[in-house]
């Protein structure tokens, strides 16, 4: 729970939040001008029992003055102290206004208290803040270590699996023996599995550091494509899916996320396949539209998804009703993919039929590279 930045307002009746206004003042002070009109009644009321021993009785018009001059006082008062305190009143409402449009340091523009209270409180703000800003530069940097440390370990696993791949390369086949060219190709489909996901662990430390990652240009969705079902060729020799793609489109996007985000969907068409059934398509279709935009559509016949699972597909950790079927779901790769997605401004929909198989549509909008500040949508 992220805790409320913004600063002490007066009310809050929902959103109707104000700063600290002279009305305010005026309802702070309401005790001590009851207290005052109370002491000028008791003390006319003891004068006019005095004058009353002695025979002169207290005129209406003397009474009026003498209040009159105590509201005058009053007044006085009232007004000297709100020009007193109307510098302080003034950071408080700038302080507001910058704590609302997301400035943390908003509560050090308090930098004219006036009253004991006042100097107090803003000693203590400040000290909060200190604290505050000590704690987030520590976590900031042990975020920073551990996102640095993250990549390292990944590069350095892929290491000793591209060493694994080769020596498997370089193994002899030896002519009748089926068990050790079984043994090679489970192998090889282990270390394909092992590097896929630590490419989902590196993309996952790069998130938070998108736009210093990503590099647009312009690029072949059926390139990319065609390089990402490549990466999975052994994938699909196993389960006896057969990959095709149709039609080409030119945009401008950072063809790394992408081959990322194709690789995610792939891999859930792969995992989500049909077990037992023979042969199963795989299509990638891809359109160019008139005004510049794309559509890559990846639609396979695998086991769908079931409807009351589809409005939490986007969930991080989330796998379903098919993540238990399988075992082999970690809930991360669509909540991944939708975020790189939003980032680089591509429209991500998922349709699927349970038992059918299901359609995944990427939408590439020539105006959505410019998004890359805005919050990623997760719906």
């Amino acid at each position: 729970m992220k805790p409320d930045r913004r600063p002490p307002m007066t009310e809050r009746g929902g959103d109707d939040l104000r700063p600290y206004t002279f009305r305010d003042y005026l309802i702070d002070r309401l005790p001590h001008i009851v207290i005052l009109v109370v002491a000028v009644l008791l003390a006319l009321t003891f004068v006019q029992l005095l004058l009353w021993n002695v025979g002169l009785p207290l005129s209406w018009a003397d009474a009026a003055y003498i209040a009159l001059l105590v509201a005058l006082v009053v007044a006085a008062w009232l007004a000297a102290g709100w020009l007193r305190r109307k510098t302080f009143a003034r950071e408080l409402a700038e302080a507001w206004r910058q704590a609302a449009a997301g400035d943390a340091a908003a509560s050090l523009a308090l930098a004219s208290p006036v009253t004991r209270e006042q100097r107090a409180m803003a000693a203590l703000i400040e000290r909060l803040y200190t604290v505050h800003a000590n704690e987030l530069s520590a976590l900031r940097r042990q975020q920073e270590f551990h996102r640095h440390f993250t990549a390292r370990w990944v590069h350095q696993m892929k290491t000793p699996l591209s060493v694994i791949e080769l020596l498997m390369q370089r193994h002899p086949d030896p002519d009748g023996a089926a068990g050790p060219r079984d043994t090679e190709r489970s192998v090889m489909e282990e270390t394909d599995r092992l590097r896929h996901g630590l490419d989902m662990m590196l993309h996952t430390s790069r998130l938070d550091k998108f736009e210093l990652d990503a590099s647009f240009r312009a690029v072949s969705l059926s390139d990319i494509a065609r390089a990402t079902l490549g990466e999975y060729k052994r994938s699909f020799i196993r389960r006896s899916i057969f990959p095709s793609l149709e039609g080409d489109a030119a945009v401008e996007t950072d063809a790394k996320w992408l081959s990322f985000i194709l690789g995610q969907l792939v891999s859930n068409a792969i995992k989500y396949a049909k077990k037992g059934e023979s042969p199963q398509r795989l299509l990638i279709r891809i359109e160019q539209n008139p005004d510049g935009s794309a559509l890559l559509r990846l639609t396979d016949e695998g086991i769908g998804i079931a409807p009351e699972d589809l409005p939490r597909l986007f969930e991080p950790f989330f796998t379903g009703s098919n993540g238990r079927l399988t075992g082999e779901s970690t809930g991360m790769g669509l909540y991944l993919a939708k975020q790189a997605c939003a980032r680089l401004g591509i429209g991500l929909r998922i349709d699927a039929e349970q038992g059918v198989g299901t359609t995944a549509t990427l939408d590439f909008r020539p105006s959505g590279i410019h998004r890359l500040t805005e919050e990623p949508n997760r719906t």
